[in-house]
C-alpha cells in the first residue's frame, strides 16, 4: 500500500504521536487495576500513579488511553 504524502503532513502526524513502551512490572500493574475497575476516573488514575512507583513515568493521560484500549 502505498500513501502519498502532501507536503510531509502524513509523516509529520505520525512524528507527533508519542508510543509508550511499557514494562511488564507496569502493564501487570495496570491489569490488577483493571480486574477492579475497568473505568477508572482521573482520580483513580493520579491515585494508581501515587500509589505505585512504577508507573511515576507514565502520563495520566497515557494511562487513560492505555485502559480504554485495554477494554
Amino acid at each position: 500500500l502505498h500513501r502519498e504524502s502532501r507536503g510531509g503532513s502524513i509523516n509529520k502526524h505520525l512524528d507527533a504521536k508519542k508510543y509508550v513502551q511499557y514494562t511488564v512490572e507496569q502493564v501487570e500493574a495496570l491489569e490488577r487495576d483493571y480486574a477492579e475497575c475497568p473505568k477508572p476516573s482521573s482520580l483513580r488514575w493520579q491515585r494508581l500513579i501515587r500509589e505505585c512507583p512504577i508507573l511515576s513515568n507514565i502520563e495520566p493521560k497515557q494511562i487513560k488511553v492505555w485502559f480504554q484500549n485495554h477494554r
